[in-house]
């Protein structure tokens, strides 16, 4: 049990211990005062809980999305495996077709050698003659294009598909 599952069932045991107090409480008619505090520890119990509760859910989304994202890149991987024979790997032209197989333009192609190479954003808008901004956009297609996150899982992808 996580500690805010173990969290919840306290609070929730925390809020009917309460609700149940309150209710005795006031069969014996005790001071209101006293019954508006116990009422207040119910309402800060539940909305504790209920925040706890959302919160591990919107987690639980994220593992959920976050799993199916490796999958998904497990499986084109191994897609790509099947389709490019192991002895081409480590060659321009490997890199160039994989490019192509993104849908890269040549544009997109020029900015990801270079991204790969580690040249800064500015650095690759000097050389290339543009502006920073633009090599940025390129830069956001690219990993978009590639369904990789940025340049270290771009860099880090060709890296491991050459090794292999």
């Amino acid at each position: 049990m996580t500690i805010d599952r173990l969290l919840m069932v306290i609070l929730l045991l925390i809020a009917f211990a309460n609700i149940s107090d309150v209710v005795a409480d006031y069969h014996m008619q005790v001071a209101t005062w006293h019954l508006a505090i116990e009422g207040i520890t119910v309402v800060i119990s539940i909305a504790a809980f209920i925040v706890l509760w959302r919160r591990v859910l919107r987690r639980n989304q994220q593992l959920q999305q976050l799993k199916s994202a490796l999958l998904r890149h497990q499986q084109q991987e191994a897609d790509w495996k099947k389709q490019t024979p192991q002895q081409s790997f480590g060659s321009y032209s490997d890199v160039q077709s994989w490019f192509k197989q993104w849908s890269l333009s040549s544009s997109e192609q020029e900015v990801a050698v270079l991204l790969i190479k580690g040249l800064s954003f500015n650095e690759i808008a000097d050389v290339r003659g543009t502006k920073e901004k633009t090599v940025r956009q390129q830069a956001s297609s690219i990993y978009s294009k590639s369904g990789l996150g940025g340049r270290n899982n771009l860099s880090g992808w060709l890296i491991d598909m050459l090794l292999e």
